[in-house]
């Protein structure tokens, strides 16, 4: 028995000391962050830079894989029939299906660009060199509205010559702005060749998209393997089971949002034509693709839209902006959770927070992976909390610890607040009578 107990002890002391180390190393390492954090981020933001056709092409094989699906699915049995063996009717069906998603993406990135990018370019050139004539229309039709109640002063604005105006901010611009000839040509320099590295950079991410795309069950299956050479089966049972979680949640998040954002755009372009507003393709464009962004993306795409149509015509930029408001509550309660359905699992409030967080961190880019990525913690922080208790023989479900007082230590139970309890039933008993 004193052996015994020795060496509980000595286990339970190793086990201590251990937690030390590794509590000491974490410590150790994050003040080596915070002491590097510069070079750190030099050499992060290199590294990203290197690999950054390897991401987009990950990104592309994410978002085309749905569409590969589709295809090889449908293409399949006309493989079967032509081909010898199946081994080859799977690679052709995958080899041609990958080459169509690949088209189709290509198209709907070029339609997006092709759409917006001359009509917004030839609006706001519209605007610019029209824009004392819009302004002053405008500022007639509001004095129409006022009836001439406030005539002098929307008159003496229109009197005010904005041209002469811009013509100041130059001037301002020129004094206080200091810049030679030779630094606009080494920043005009220095853009061209930034994108000239994106377009070869989007060039390479096609490449690897279609390599992704064509081998992804042998990446799985590596991934897989290593997981289960390192951890032990209980360990690794969870980690897969964390990684599909992870994957259906991005999936169901980010594809069924480009899906309801794709409708969106379309409800737009047909209200728009339906009541006659300038520029509808322009304006369903930026109101569909903005509206991929969480919670805020409606908003960010209905100022441009309502601004623009608003500077040509006045009044049917106000009806513009009450159908936006009106097309935003059906998609947020209707269509939205049609398609999302509860894909995330997490409450408005960690939406929110996510969005801010990703924004401040990641701008636009971060905004829409935040949410998933919050979900997926969530989720994580669950199972932990799930499993604290479980050990300790307590009840998992969170509405259980609502109307929770204090753990009776001798019954280990959760004793509920009396008062609260009274409180929720006779609310329930009012409402049974009420029915």
């Amino acid at each position: 028995m004193p052996e015994e107990e020795e060496k509980l002890e000595r286990k339970a002391f190793r086990k201590k000391l251990s937690s030390y180390v590794f509590a000491t190393c974490i410590v150790i390492a994050f003040y080596f962050l915070m002491r590097n954090s510069r070079s750190i981020s030099a050499t992060f933001g290199h590294v990203t830079t290197v690999l950054q056709p390897i991401f987009m092409g990950f990104i592309m094989a994410f978002l085309m894989n749905p569409i590969m699906v589709f295809f090889e699915k449908r293409l399949y049995i006309p493989f079967s029939r032509f081909c010898k063996t199946e081994d080859s009717a799977k690679k052709g069906d995958r080899a041609l299906s990958t080459i169509l998603a690949l088209v189709v993406f290509v198209g709907i990135v070029i339609f997006i660009i092709a759409s917006i990018v001359p009509n917004l370019t030839n609006t706001v050139l519209y605007l610019a060199n029209h824009i004392e004539e819009q302004v002053a229309s405008v500022l007639d039709w509001c004095n129409v509205i006022t009836k001439g109640h406030y005539e002098k002063v929307l008159m003496d604005a229109k009197d005010n010559n904005i041209g002469d105006m811009v013509d100041q901010g130059l001037e301002l611009f020129d004094k206080y702005v200091d810049y030679d000839q030779s630094d606009m040509m080494s920043i005009i320099t220095s853009s061209v060749l930034s994108v000239g590295k994106f377009i070869v950079n989007i060039i390479i991410g096609m490449f690897v998209s279609v390599y992704v795309l064509m081998s992804k069950e042998r990446f799985k299956a590596q991934a897989k393997k290593i997981v289960c050479g390192l951890f032990i089966p209980k360990y690794s049972n969870i980690i897969l089971e964390i990684a599909r979680k992870s994957g259906d949640i991005f999936y169901g998040f980010i594809i069924g949002k480009i899906i309801d954002s794709i409708i969106i755009g379309l409800i737009c372009y047909v209200g728009c034509l339906i009541m006659k507003m300038p520029y509808p393709v322009l304006v369903s464009v930026i109101v569909g693709v903005t509206n991929v962004v969480p919670v805020f993306g409606p908003y960010i795409g209905a100022v441009p839209t309502v601004a623009i149509i608003f500077l040509t015509e006045p009044m049917k930029g106000i009806y513009f902006l009450i159908f936006i408001l009106i097309l935003q509550q059906i998609d947020g309660n209707v269509i939205g959770p049609k398609i999302l359905g509860n894909s995330t699992g997490i409450s408005s409030f960690w939406v929110v927070f996510a969005v801010v967080v990703g924004a401040g961190f990641f701008g636009v880019g971060g905004m829409i992976i935040a949410v998933p990525i919050v979900a997926i913690v969530y989720y994580i922080i669950g199972r932990v909390a799930n499993y604290l208790v479980e050990m300790r023989n307590l009840p998992k479900d969170t509405e259980e610890y609502v109307l929770m007082d204090y753990i009776d230590l001798e019954k280990n139970v959760l004793v509920k607040h009396e008062d609260r309890q009274a409180k929720v039933q006779k609310k329930s008993f009012f409402r049974k009578n009420k029915k």
